[in-house]
């Protein structure tokens, strides 16, 4: 039976920032500073102010048994380039600098900023180093940009820790939490996966939309759902005599009469590992003769795509059953629900049309050899129809192990 045990309609977190504000902070113009002025911060001096507050933050986190911070220089780069870029940096809306930061590093899910202006250097060190933000763990760098306020220096600190771009590759790696760019409403959101989930739909938590439709496969990693087929023949191959409907009971029954219903937790194959819900390639399935309901129709719609034949997988519920996967192939203008675990047997009479099960087989997501698709029409309309591009939208396409590129 199929699993989704984060949620049928996906984990997604809302967008989690971490804000912590630094207030502004003024130090009045000492007597040594008037008489001999400030020097301009060029890059040098950026780069030693940078390491002196660095090493300060760390000797006071090591005394607290946090691990040392160090630079970002992708955002360091910018950071200093935005800040020389505007002409009273000292008013800046500390939001600002969070959205400024966040547009630019859709990863930066955990930012704090601190804007201090003074009278000496060694004071906007003491007050940066006295910053609360220092002693929070989420943070794992530290970048300032320095710059002159009239007669006096101003300095704009930020602690953060950047997040990964979802990928599969990244998933399958480590898991935990990462960024999403959503392809229908292109907005950014945070996401936490597990690496041990099983079967999951991801959704955005803006549009509610679906953007992957994920499975574990027998190797522990996870897969998109249309990964699973592999282009499959049978032994011996498929019989082309008779018409369309005449073919498609061939190669139905076929796999009926090859492969008996089994569930993932009575699965037993050396070397392989136990799961409470797996997902198993068409040739994993025809070689161990068994499968439960996404297996088995994995493989009877590979085996009939392969043979010619428009066919999807269909994941939804069944009236009787629960959550349950199914068949669905197209012959001209007429579609045939072809259920693989219910029976052994099957023969002309089983051959049953969409409209005539619609009220019990209820689809949410379907895929084939090509794509993942999903619906956002009314339960009336995609139950009779599991092929219109109308009803059912395609889950945008990603390379393998990448996630979207972003805009």
């Amino acid at each position: 039976m199929v699993k989704t045990l984060l949620g049928i309609l996906g984990v997604s977190l809302a967008t989690g920032t971490a804000v912590l504000l630094g207030l502004q902070q003024v130090d009045p113009l000492g007597v040594w500073e008037r008489l001999f002025p400030i020097p301009p911060p060029d890059a040098a001096y950026q780069r030693g102010f940078r390491s002196d507050v660095m090493v300060g933050i760390n000797r006071m986190r090591s005394g607290s048994g946090l691990s040392e911070i160090k630079g970002d220089e992708a955002i360091q780069g910018f950071l200093g380039n935005w800040i020389s870029s505007i002409s009273a940096p000292q008013d800046l809306s500390l939001d600002d600098v969070f959205d400024v930061l966040q547009s630019r590093f859709p990863g930066a899910q955990y930012l704090a900023a601190n804007l201090v202006v003074s009278g000496s250097r060694e004071n906007l060190m003491e007050r940066i180093s006295g910053w609360t933000a220092i002693a929070n763990p989420d943070f794992d760098s530290v970048n300032t940009a320095v710059f002159r306020s009239g007669r006096q220096l101003g300095a704009l600190a930020v602690m953060s820790r950047r997040i990964p771009e979802y990928s599969l590759k990244t998933l399958n790696e480590a898991g935990g939490r990462f960024y999403n760019r959503c392809p229908h409403c292109d907005k950014v959101h945070a996401l936490e996966l597990d690496r041990d989930s099983r079967t999951l739909i991801l959704s955005c938590p803006h549009c509610d939309l679906p953007f992957e439709i994920l499975a574990v496969g027998t190797d522990g990693r996870m897969r998109r759902a249309n990964d699973f087929f592999e282009g499959f023949s049978p032994p011996g191959g498929f019989s082309t005599d008779g018409e369309m409907k005449t073919q498609i009971l061939a190669i139905w029954r076929k796999m009926a009469e090859h492969c008996r219903y089994q569930l993932d937790q009575d699965r037993k194959v050396p070397g392989s590992p136990q799961a409470d819900e797996i997902w198993k390639s068409s040739g994993e399935t025809w070689a161990e003769a068994a499968g439960d309901c996404e297996d088995t129709s994995i493989l009877l719609a590979d085996m009939l795509t392969t043979a010619g034949f428009q066919a999807r997988v269909a994941i939804g519920w069944n009236g009787n059953i629960g959550q349950h996967a199914w068949v669905v192939v197209k012959v001209g203008e007429r579609q045939y629900l072809l259920e693989t675990t219910l029976q052994k047997k099957v023969g002309l009479e089983d051959l049953a049309e969409v409209e005539s099960v619609a009220s019990y087989y209820h689809p949410e997501q379907v895929f084939d050899h090509d794509g993942m698709f999903f619906t956002t029409a009314r339960p009336d309309r995609f139950g009779l129809d599991y092929f219109s591009p109308e009803i059912w939208k395609r889950v945008p396409s990603r390379s393998p192990d990448a996630g979207l590129t972003l805009r």
